[in-house]
């Protein structure tokens, strides 16, 4: 009997990074979700996400959640908004989203290491626009390398549009 490299690299993959319950944005101008559903050949099922998918769904959930907002888990979240809102130097409000990003990224146990984080700089945008465009490359414990980037963090803006980018190796 042989074994298959690549059925072995995927289950390894899901035990790893975890399973969770498929949440689509509601809105491309909001952060909300929703459970997805999935039609079946026995009618309708809950969507599932498995591996890197549910570590980046993961991710931009707790990006777009305020830190203390979940009455189940005061730890989850992201304290990046008191820099947005509190800070009157668009410099140091950077460096604040910059750190809690880090910090929110290199909380969750599956990420390995953080490679690459950029911030926009406030400094190159009209004035006014306090938006912050924001880049995460990190390795995860499986040893894949993958990016997040979130576009116009509070602009109210398409900031709910996470996307990602990675190899899967």
């Amino acid at each position: 009997m042989t074994s298959d490299p690549a059925g072995d690299t995927d289950l390894r993959r899901r035990r790893l990074l975890g399973v969770g319950l498929g949440a689509d944005l509601v809105s491309a101008k909001d952060v909300a979700r929703d459970v997805s559903l999935v039609a079946t050949p026995g009618g309708v099922d809950l969507a599932v996400v498995a591996g890197i998918d549910n570590l980046c769904q993961d991710l931009a959930m707790s990006l777009t959640t305020l830190r203390g907002s979940d009455v189940f888990n005061q730890g989850f979240g992201f304290l990046g908004l008191g820099a947005l809102t509190e800070q009157t130097s668009p410099v140091l409000a950077r460096e604040g989203v910059r750190s809690a990003v880090a910090e929110c990224i290199a909380a969750d146990p599956r990420v390995r290491r953080i490679v690459d984080l950029q911030v926009d700089n406030p400094m190159a945008t009209p004035p006014g626009n306090r938006a912050l465009a924001v880049q995460v490359a990190f390795e995860t414990v499986t040893g894949d390398s993958q990016s997040v980037i979130s576009e116009g963090l509070a602009t109210g803006g398409d900031w709910g549009s996470v996307e990602t980018q990675g190899d899967q190796t």
